[in-house]
C-alpha cells in the first residue's frame, strides 16, 4: 500500500489546514517571509532548501491564500512573496509551536 499524498478523504478542519501548511519546510518558509525574506533567493539562502521544493511549497502557499505573489521586476519576471491576512493569522501559531519545540527539545 502506498502512502497517501493528501487528506482530501477526511472531513476534518485540521486535515484541511494541513493540506496547505502540513508539508515539510512550509512552516519554515512562512517564518522566513515573516522575518523579511520576501524574494525566492533570500528564502532559499536562509533555509538551504532545494529550488524545486521551494517552488512547490511557495505555489501551495499562494494557492492556499497564505502568501501572495508580487511582481517586482518585469524582465526577467521576478516575484516577492508576502503574507496575506490569512498568513499573518498563522504566524502566532507557528511561534507557539516554536516555543513548544524549545520546551520539549
Amino acid at each position: 500500500m502506498s502512502p497517501r499524498k493528501n487528506f482530501q478523504h477526511l472531513d476534518d478542519r485540521l486535515a484541511d489546514a494541513l493540506e496547505v501548511v502540513g508539508e515539510w519546510w512550509t512552516p519554515l518558509i512562512v517564518a522566513a517571509v515573516d522575518k523579511g525574506s520576501f524574494r525566492f533567493e533570500s528564502i532559499q539562502n536562509s533555509l538551504g532548501i532545494a529550488r524545486n521544493i521551494l517552488t512547490d511549497r511557495l505555489n501551495t502557499l499562494v494557492a492556499g491564500g497564505v502568501l501572495e505573489k508580487r511582481l517586482y521586476t518585469e524582465k526577467p519576471q521576478r516575484f516577492e512573496y508576502h503574507l496575506t491576512a490569512k498568513g499573518l493569522e498563522l504566524v502566532p501559531i507557528l511561534k507557539d509551536l516554536e516555543k513548544w519545540g524549545t520546551r520539549h527539545r
